[in-house]
């Protein structure tokens, strides 16, 4: 790195140290975590976004916003992209920490039932 040049880690741990900011970006982690979520079963087909959102019906700018964590999908949506992959969505609640609930049990449903 040259003297004029900043590194992405410096910038974000600057911003970060402020509480309010940092509460905020921590907040974004489970959409993001989902958009990571989305990539890797886009990248198990090995389909690039074009050829995967035309496997799955809907326009490649669309999966662009998905994959970026910028627009979290339909649950119609979801379904498409786990079935064009092999998939079928599974919705599971789980307690939050400190809460005693009871188990219960996830719903598998198979993407043909949704689209």
């Amino acid at each position: 790195m040259t003297s004029n040049t900043i590194s992405w880690d410096s910038i974000r741990n600057e911003v970060l140290a402020d509480p309010e900011v940092k509460a905020e970006y921590e907040a974004l982690e489970p959409e993001f975590q989902f958009a990571r979520r989305v990539i890797a079963l886009r990248k198990a087909t090995g389909l690039n976004q074009r050829d995967f959102a035309e496997l799955v019906g809907i326009q490649q700018p669309q999966l662009a916003r998905i994959e970026s964590g910028k627009q979290v999908p339909k649950f119609e949506t979801l379904a498409k992209l786990a079935s064009g992959a092999g998939y079928a969505v599974e919705i599971r609640f789980v307690p939050t920490k400190g809460k005693r609930r009871q188990k219960v049990q996830p719903l598998t449903i198979p993407a043909k039932e949704l689209v």
